[in-house]
C-alpha cells in the first residue's frame, strides 16, 4: 500500500487540471472531451452538442479572461449554480485559471440556504445556466446578488439570460484580447455537503486528481471508452469520478444532467465501452433493469452517501465495480468491490 501511495505521489507531482488539459489539447485536440446527452434540450433549452479538447481549452481561456476583468483578489470565490456538465466544467477550470476559487452550489437548496453559502464563501462572482428542468438558476443568482454584498458580477450560460445578468456565451466571443493575470498560485476548490449545507470546505486539485487516479486504476479506462455520470453536484466524489478522471485519462465525459433512462440507454449505444457513475441509491433499480447486462458496460462506480444500505449485487463478474464511500464533501474512500475475473 505504501508503495502504491509513493507511486501515485510521484505521478501527480507538478500536475493540475490545466496541465492535463494542455497536454490533451496538444496531443488529441480534435477528440471529443465533453458530450451532451441526446435529451438535453428538453431540460435546458440547449441543443445537445459535443466539445473537443481544443474547443474546451478555448472556452475556458475566454471565460478566464472575462472573469479577470472583474479583478477579484487572488483566491476569491466564484459561485456556480449549474449541474456538473459542460458549463460547470468550463466555469470551474476558468475560475482556477483566473486565480479564483470555484464553489459549486447545490441545485436543490432554497434561496436562503444558497445565500448563507454565498456569504460564507464571500463569492465575488456568480455563474449559472438559464434553465435546469423547472428551475431558473440565473433568476435565483440575480436575486441573491442583490442581497449578498460581496457578489458584484453575475454571468449566465444559455439562450435565455435575464436582464441584469451578463450573457457569457456572447461575451466570451470577444474576450480573447483581455489579459490573464500573471501566473498565480493555484487556488483550492470549494465543496459543499449536499445534505447538511455546511460552510464550504476546501480541496486541492491534487486531492481531486489523487482520488481520480485511485478510481481509474480500478477501472482501467481506455481512450476509446467514455465516462457516463448521473451525478450533478460538485463535491469531491463527483469531481473525482467525473471531470477529474476524464482529464486524467483523456476519456470522453458524458454528464447526464437530469436523469433519464432513455438518455442513459442512448449513451450506452454506439460501440464504446462505458464506465457508468451512479448514486448508490440507484443500484437496486439498475440491478433489476436490462441495462445491467448491456454489453457496452465496462465498469460501475456507485457513490454511497448513506452509512447503512442494502443492495442486490450486480451479477457481472466480467466488469469492475467500485464504491465511493462519502465521508464528507471533501473526504471520500475508494473501495474496489469487484474486479473483473481473469
Amino acid at each position: 500500500m505504501r508503495a502504491e501511495q509513493d507511486e501515485a505521489s510521484a505521478l501527480l507531482d507538478g500536475l493540475d487540471l490545466d496541465t492535463l488539459l494542455g497536454a490533451l489539447t496538444r496531443g488529441r485536440g480534435y477528440d471529443a472531451a465533453l458530450r451532451d446527452p441526446p435529451g438535453r434540450r428538453g431540460w435546458s433549452d440547449i441543443q445537445p452538442a459535443s466539445v473537443n479538447f481544443l474547443q474546451l481549452e478555448q472556452r475556458i481561456d475566454r471565460l478566464a479572461r472575462l472573469l479577470s476583468i472583474n479583478k477579484g483578489q487572488p483566491g476569491a470565490s466564484v459561485a456556480i449554480l449549474a449541474p456538473l456538465g459542460p458549463e460547470a466544467v468550463v466555469a470551474i477550470l476558468a475560475s482556477l485559471r483566473a486565480g479564483l476559487s470555484p464553489l459549486m452550489l447545490p441545485l436543490h437548496a432554497n434561496e436562503l440556504e444558497l445565500l448563507k453559502l454565498i456569504e460564507a464563501s464571500g463569492a465575488v462572482m456568480a455563474l449559472g445556466v438559464s434553465r435546469f428542468g423547472p428551475e431558473r438558476p440565473l433568476l435565483t443568482l440575480r436575486n441573491l446578488a442583490m442581497r449578498a454584498f460581496s457578489t458584484r458580477f453575475v454571468g449566465g450560460f444559455g439562450p435565455d439570460v435575464p436582464d441584469g445578468v451578463a450573457p457569457l456565451d456572447t461575451l466570451m466571443g470577444s474576450a480573447e484580447l483581455h489579459p490573464l493575470p500573471d501566473r498565480l498560485e493555484r487556488p483550492e476548490l470549494q465543496v459543499i455537503d449536499a445534505n447538511a449545507f455546511d460552510a464550504p470546505a476546501r480541496v486541492s486539485e491534487r486531492a481531486v486528481l489523487g482520488k481520480a487516479l485511485e478510481i481509474s486504476r480500478a477501472l482501467k479506462p481506455t481512450t476509446s471508452s467514455r465516462i457516463v455520470t448521473a451525478l450533478i453536484g460538485g463535491d469531491l466524489a463527483a469531481l473525482a469520478s467525473g471531470p477529474g478522471m476524464a482529464l486524467l485519462t483523456g476519456v470522453e465525459l458524458l454528464p447526464l444532467g437530469l436523469f433519464s433512462l432513455g438518455d442513459l440507454q442512448a449513451c450506452m449505444e454506439g460501440g464504446r465501452s462505458v464506465h457508468l457513475v451512479l448514486p448508490g441509491a440507484m443500484e437496486p433499480a439498475l440491478a433489476h433493469s436490462r441495462l445491467a447486462g448491456h454489453p457496452a458496460l465496462a465498469s460501475l462506480v456507485f457513490v454511497q452517501r448513506e452509512p447503512e444500505r442494502t443492495y442486490p449485487a450486480i451479477d457481472r463478474p466480467d466488469i469492475a465495480v467500485v464504491d465511493i464511500e462519502v465521508c464528507s464533501a471533501a473526504e471520500i474512500a475508494v473501495v474496489r468491490r469487484q474486479l473483473p475475473e481473469a
